[in-house]
């Protein structure tokens, strides 16, 4: 009756590196979300040219494929930095890749628009990057 149970380890705090990770995990996950209900509810329009040459018809599926895969992917990964930091690296990458790779798609698909597009790429490159740096204290 007196055996207690052990407790977890705690989990070590993130570096300035883990916490950068972390705000581009949120900022671009929750912008991915928002920017594609915008567009998949025809808020944000963008031209219907745009399209012409790819396999869409309106922009409702591509809005869906950011929402889900890369919002999805960016949030995922905030949480496995924040609750399951043996498995950081590869969700960092993983949502790093799938970021750079849309942005990709997209320059293949409409091509160069705008410099965001660049940006994008570049924050999904920094994701990358990052996975490599030490995310947590003391790991």
């Amino acid at each position: 009756m007196g055996e207690t149970q052990p407790l977890p380890p705690a989990k070590k705090p993130l570096t300035a590196w883990g916490r950068l990770q972390l705000v581009l995990f949120f900022f671009i996950g929750l912008g991915a979300i928002v920017g594609s209900i915008g567009v998949m509810k025809e808020v944000m329009p963008f031209p219907e040219g745009w399209l012409q040459g790819t396999p869409f018809h309106s922009y409702f599926f591509p809005g869906l494929i950011l929402c889900l895969i890369v919002g999805g992917s960016q949030l995922a990964a905030a949480f496995v930095l924040l609750w399951l930091s043996s498995r950081a690296k590869i969700a960092s990458q993983l949502a790093g890749l799938i970021l750079t790779g849309w942005m990709i798609g997209e320059l293949a698909l409409i091509g160069f628009q705008a410099p965001i597009q660049v940006w994008f790429i570049s924050v999904g490159l920094a994701e990358i990057g990052l996975s490599f740096a030490k995310l947590r204290r003391g790991n």
